[in-house]
């Protein structure tokens, strides 16, 4: 007996640590297996569900020929592309409240065309609805804001409403090559938000890297902004504002935008995985 116990003392040296990396090995080959088959449910999940909003939410042909009218984003896409365009915009639509102020009534169109911009800025992380933002309201004109004292066109608020002004929209809208555009403007900072709110079934769908590099780029040349540049003034305010502003061009403008500020672009090409000069087929795998 004293020497099977003297025998364990020995060895024992070799069975703890042994049995400590068999378990280690095991929890991990466990994790790995587990997260594996999370990855193909969530895949096949994602999978079905595109299709199942592709079947269920459609737009009719006035709809369609609104978004052809005025779209020339959806106007030179693919016959794939254009179907989960209009399958987004349709999604959006029927997941939003729209709502008035100061006289404005909210018109079918006015819906398309909201979701029409909140669409094309979001088409490369398609299906994108923009869920922690449940409220639209929108005005006849610039509007005074109570939480900041102050007129504006359009606002997002963390509480999940965007404000518009319907007359800066649809200016963006008419003019579509000075890089302005409140749609795309507010829709930039939505999305922003709508990555970061953990809580949402869309998050974190953006390149962090390429997030977080771009910020880091925009701060570097606020701090050096001079007098001369090709995006507007309003853009060197503050990283988010850059963020936003450096959107409106990179849709209304692209050509010029890579031109005059290539580092931009190609971080918005990674951060959107999309490529506005790929006109049939822009979205980037």
């Amino acid at each position: 007996m004293e020497d099977q116990l003297e025998y364990l003392v020995t060895k024992s040296d070799f069975i703890l640590p042994g049995l400590v990396i068999f378990l280690l090995v095991f929890w991990a080959g466990f994790a790995l297996l587990g997260f594996s088959l999370f990855k193909v449910i969530t895949g096949a999940a994602n999978f079905f569900f595109d299709r199942y909003i592709l079947f269920v939410y459609q737009l009719n042909y006035q709809e369609r020929a609104s978004l052809e009218y005025k779209i020339p984003f959806y106007q030179n896409l693919k016959p794939s592309l254009k179907r989960k365009f209009e399958c987004n915009v349709k999604y959006f639509i029927q997941k939003k409240d729209f709502e008035g102020r100061d006289g404005c009534t909210v018109t079918p169109e006015m819906k398309l065309l909201i979701a029409a911009a909140a669409t094309q800025i979001s088409f490369g992380h398609f299906p994108t609805i923009y869920e922690h933002f449940r409220k639209i309201i929108i005005y006849p004109d610039k509007y005074f804001s109570g939480s900041t004292q102050r007129y504006h066109l359009g606002e997002v608020q963390s509480n999940g409403v965007i404000k518009l002004s319907w007359a800066a929209f649809t200016e963006g809208l008419r003019i579509k090559n000075d890089g302005v555009h409140v749609g795309f403007h507010e829709m930039a900072h939505a999305l922003k938000i709508e990555d970061s709110t953990l809580h949402d079934m869309e998050h974190c769908f953006m390149d962090k890297k390429a997030l977080h590099d771009f910020h880091s780029y925009s701060n570097d040349r606020i701090r050096s902004h001079g007098s001369q540049s090709f995006m507007r003034d309003y853009a060197f305010s503050n990283s988010e504002e850059f963020f936003a502003v450096s959107i409106e061009y990179f849709f209304e403008t692209p050509a010029q935008l890579r031109k005059n500020e290539p580092v931009v672009y190609d971080y918005l090409t990674r951060i959107l995985k999309l490529d506005p000069l790929n006109h049939t087929n822009p979205v980037l795998t």
